[in-house]
This record gives structure tokens, C-alpha cells and sequence, in this order.
């Protein structure tokens, strides 16, 4: 398996440099792009095509600051897909509890503003959680930083929840 830190020439850490991970993307794209091997044989155009999907699933993986803390933590030994979905902090399942009653208390209203208010208090939320997840990776403490990508990926279904909403409102 392909290391996209090393891949593309970076530290393994978080948070990705989106910078350099970007020149570095340009440069791979450049290097491997399937028109500069024309003349190839059949077998090497086969390899700089897939050289160049990893190339681009690498890109996405680390660009999305939440898909990198779960390749991080993946290869710190964690099947972050597989891994037991259950977060064992209560009072963060109460809040999520309380969040949804208020998205389903914003709908039943029809209350576009405070739909508005309440996606920015969402992601500011959920920018603290990955604040918290960069802490407890920098300590190496995984099993915390695994139960933060789980309240992460809350947060995320929360906040499609609120964008379908808010699209809802322009078909009206």
C-alpha cells in the first residue's frame, strides 16, 4: 500500500500543509499524466493510469482534513471504517441529542435564519472537535483520537442534514 504522506513528499502529520500538498500534486500530475506516455507499451500505460488514480486518491485523502486524521490514524494501526462505531461519551451523545431536536425545531418552523445560525454554530463545533483530535494525536493518544473521528463524522451527517435543509429552501 502507498503511503500519501510519502507519496507526496510530506511529513506524516497533521495537519496536511495544503500548500505543499497542492505543488507537490501539481508536480505528480505533471510527471505522470497519461498523455506523456503515447508511445508507451500497453502494460506501462496500464501502470502511470493507476500511478495516477493513486496520485489523485491521495490528493483527496489528505486535502480533506478529515479524511487525513482517519488515514492518519490507519496507519497508526486503526481500520477507522471497521473499527466499532460507538462513542462512549455521554454528554457528547446528549448534545447531539439536543442538535437534532433543535434542527427538527428550526424545520418545523421554517426559520431559514436560524438554519443559517445554527450550520455555522455546527461547524464551528465540529472545527473544535478536529482541534481536539490534533491534541490528542500530538499526545499519541489513538483511542481518544479514533472517538473524535467518530463525534467528527456525528458533526458531518448533522451538517449534511442542515445543508439539505437549506437547499430545500430554494425549491420552495
Amino acid at each position: 500500500m502507498v503511503n500519501y504522506f510519502e507519496l507526496f513528499n510530506l511529513p506524516v502529520q497533521l495537519p496536511v500543509n495544503t500548500a505543499e500538498l497542492t505543488n507537490h500534486y501539481q508536480q505528480l500530475q505533471r510527471q505522470y499524466h497519461p498523455d506523456n506516455f503515447a508511445v508507451a507499451t500497453d502494460n506501462d500505460k496500464v501502470a502511470i493510469v493507476q500511478k495516477s488514480a493513486t496520485i489523485n486518491d491521495g490528493y483527496r485523502t489528505l486535502k480533506n482534513p478529515i479524511k487525513a486524521a482517519e488515514y492518519f490514524l490507519s496507519l497508526q494501526g486503526f481500520d477507522v471504517a471497521t473499527e466499532q462505531n460507538i462513542i462512549h461519551d455521554a454528554d457528547f451523545l446528549m448534545e447531539q441529542f439536543v442538535l437534532r431536536e433543535r434542527l427538527d425545531d428550526i424545520e418545523s418552523k421554517g426559520n431559514f435564519e436560524l438554519l443559517d445560525d445554527f450550520h455555522a454554530e455546527i461547524i464551528a463545533r465540529q472545527n473544535t472537535v478536529y482541534n481536539e483530535l490534533l491534541q490528542f494525536i500530538a499526545k499519541q493518544d489513538w483511542s481518544t483520537a479514533l472517538n473524535q473521528i467518530y463525534k467528527i463524522r456525528y458533526l458531518a451527517r448533522l451538517i449534511e442534514q442542515i445543508e439539505k435543509l437549506q437547499e430545500k429552501q430554494f425549491d420552495l
